[in-house]
């Protein structure tokens, strides 16, 4: 699935205009649209202002080298990440955004790897975001059943009713009122613990 689709663009930082223009060239294809930074300080306004999918850093970018950069940005927006780096530097790249989930590529490279690899990355971003949408909806029912569980065992206790009882109680209350269990397991909580 191409990133096109879903209308998702890029942010490439690069001094010069000639590795924006083929940087550009190869993703075009997926990506749109697509702007160009100099800088990783105009790579954080845009993306301020725009909803970049993906950021690709070529360094050394204008204002900074751009690991210390691309690892600030992926960790505190979330954006995907891929900085381009010489062969030279890149194990200390990689080691240096280790954990951060900004993906370092070596130059000189294929424009099919760094389109793939582009993807990928969107990829797994987008993967990482539906998990944690899941697991908030997890824990929010979580927090539901606990609060629903201790007002059954109020009314089990402080009302002497069983649990079927007390389970029917906050369903019948819930229906009659138009309330949610949860609200009204928080009512029966607040009632009996004040």
């Amino acid at each position: 699935m191409s990133a096109m689709k879903d209308g998702c663009g890029a942010i490439i930082v690069a001094q010069s205009t000639t590795a924006y223009n083929t940087i550009k060239g190869v993703i075009a294809s997926s990506f749109s649209p697509i702007s160009q930074a100099v800088s990783l300080a105009q790579a954080r306004q845009k993306l301020l202002r725009t909803d970049g999918c993906i950021i690709i850093i070529n360094t050394p970018a204008a204002d900074e080298f751009g690991i210390d950069g691309a690892v600030d940005i992926a960790v505190r927006t979330g954006t995907p990440v891929m900085a381009l780096v010489s062969a030279d530097i890149y194990e200390r790249a990689v080691y240096r955004a280790r954990g951060t989930g900004v993906f370092i590529l070596s130059r000189p490279l294929k424009g099919q790897m760094l389109l793939e690899s582009a993807n990928l990355l969107l990829t797994m971003q987008r993967r990482i975001r539906d998990l944690q949408s899941e697991n908030d909806r997890l824990s929010r029912r979580l927090e539901e059943l606990g609060l629903v569980t201790r007002a059954k065992c109020i009314l089990i206790e402080k009302r002497h009713m069983t649990e079927p009882e007390a389970h029917r109680f906050l369903e019948t209350e819930a229906m009659n009122n138009s309330l949610t269990k949860k609200e009204v397991a928080q009512q029966i909580i607040r009632q009996y613990e004040e």
